[in-house]
């Protein structure tokens, strides 16, 4: 299955939580990693396709440096990028489509740069970003898309 994980999703499937960090919250966060986790290597494993525009690289960078590190930030972005399928740079082009999507969207900047990419590769959208998800199931029916805390993770195998 061709996937477009969001960069949240992305930062869980790296990220494993502490008890120390989390505290009360630890199991919450543990099950989101457990899944992303699992989905990720879903993708290593070549079961899935993964298409995601650079913005997602960026974005996971960024969330990975603050949380981790700078070394492992740069680690995670060159392992993300070797197992992308595709990787839709901003370029003119993409640019002009991703306009022209977002116009036609009740989606805000970096989600219409994700939703482009679901659009333009017909792909299934993961992503835990509630009010992302809830835009497109509502004004996108047609879009597959995956809310990663409320999904089953096999449902996509």
């Amino acid at each position: 299955m061709k996937l477009t994980i969001d960069s949240d999703v992305l930062a869980y499937a790296f990220i494993e939580p502490t008890k120390e960090v989390y505290k009360e919250r630890f199991d919450k966060f543990k099950a989101l990693h457990n899944k992303a986790d699992y989905i990720y290597k879903g993708v290593i494993r070549g079961i899935h396709e993964l298409i995601i525009p650079s913005t997602v690289l960026i974005e996971v960078a960024i969330v990975m440096s603050r949380a981790v590190g700078e070394e492992i930030a740069k680690t995670v972005y060159e392992r993300v990028k070797k197992h992308a399928t595709e990787i839709l740079y901003i370029n003119e082009k993409f640019t002009a489509y991703c306009m022209e999507i977002g116009i036609k969207t009740h989606l805000s900047g970096f989600d219409t740069v994700v939703f482009a990419c679901v659009v333009h590769a017909d792909s299934a959208l993961i992503t835990n970003d509630r009010s992302f998800f809830h835009n497109v199931k509502k004004y996108h029916p047609e879009v597959k898309a995956y809310f990663l805390r409320e999904m089953d993770v096999d449902g996509i195998y």
